[in-house]
């Protein structure tokens, strides 16, 4: 089988906004229930783009932009979401719990 590489593109990702978002929040549970279906990117994008940030669009710095395609459960058994934002001088990761709710700015990574 030879060694496959993948060339990332930033392009190739949509920013998946809920229309409960655009009037105020939507729950990150019942985000996750709407994206059932779509192609949500996981944590191996953001870990790419925190790796290569000259691939982040300018676009998004400010938006905050989730990777439901990975889960994590803490030892309570609650539910949580890594994203990317950016903190005014560099890009860098933060989580969200999905009991939360996601406001205007919150943005699902899904491939295009």
């Amino acid at each position: 089988m030879g060694d496959r590489q993948h060339k990332f593109n930033p392009t190739n990702i949509f920013l998946y906004q809920s229309k409960k978002q655009l009037k105020g929040s939507i729950k990150g549970d019942e985000l996750r229930q709407e994206l059932e279906g779509q192609r949500v990117l996981n944590v191996n994008v953001l870990d790419c783009l925190l790796a290569h940030p000259d691939l982040i669009p300018e676009e998004w710095k400010e938006k905050y932009i989730f990777f439901f395609g990975t889960i994590y459960r803490n030892s309570r058994g609650n539910l949580f979401v890594r994203y990317l934002r950016w903190n005014g001088s560099e890009w860098i990761w933060i989580c969200l719990w999905l009991v939360s709710g996601f406001p205007a700015n919150c943005f699902s990574a899904v491939a295009s």
